[in-house]
């Protein structure tokens, strides 16, 4: 976690996107909270050139997060979400975010 924290401290996104395919490696392996569904748009995004992506939220839903240069986003969510349908029959809906201070003192 601390790993992950300093890739982001640094905007090192070479860094932070392996943490966060081994993070959802050890969230599906060690904890078992992830889904078949979840394990295959997270594979579909990395094929299709995540620098990472894992599972969010509590486990056992259908939300990824998966980090993608800006000039890549927009190609890296569509093939992914093709190869999503193939594998799975089922749509992705994709939400483009972009990292954001959090909230602070006024």
């Amino acid at each position: 976690m601390l790993a992950a924290a300093r890739a982001l401290a640094d905007g090192d996104l070479d860094a932070l996107g392996p943490l966060l395919a081994a993070s959802h490696a050890s969230l599906r392996d060690d904890f078992d909270v992830s889904t078949p569904e979840l394990d295959a748009l997270v594979t579909a995004l990395e094929v299709a050139g995540a620098l990472g992506a894992r599972l969010t939220g509590a486990g056992f839903g259908g939300c990824v997060v998966a980090l993608a240069r800006r000039t890549d986003a927009a190609r890296v969510a569509d093939d992914a979400a093709r190869a999503y349908r193939r594998a799975t029959g089922r749509e992705a809906t994709i939400f483009h975010v972009r990292a954001a201070d959090g909230a602070g003192p006024p």
